[in-house]
């Protein structure tokens, strides 16, 4: 089922393939999609940098 489906009042079977307002939602969608994966990226290598220098700080300085 299309997301469109029920709030459209255009729709009919097979008509998101040229639709214009499921083009931008679709548009709409991949942007978001795009900021996500950018936004984990960055705190993934953040949480990655800290790990790293945490283990590191622990083998320099072992605790008794």
């Amino acid at each position: 089922m299309l997301p469109c489906q029920d709030s459209c009042p255009d729709y009919q079977t097979g008509c998101h393939k040229q639709c214009q307002r499921w083009r931008e939602y679709q548009r709409r969608q991949q942007l978001q999609r795009a900021q996500k994966t950018t936004y984990l990226r960055f705190y993934r290598d953040l949480c990655g940098t800290i790990a790293r220098q945490l283990r590191a700080d622990t083998a320099r300085y072992p605790m008794r």
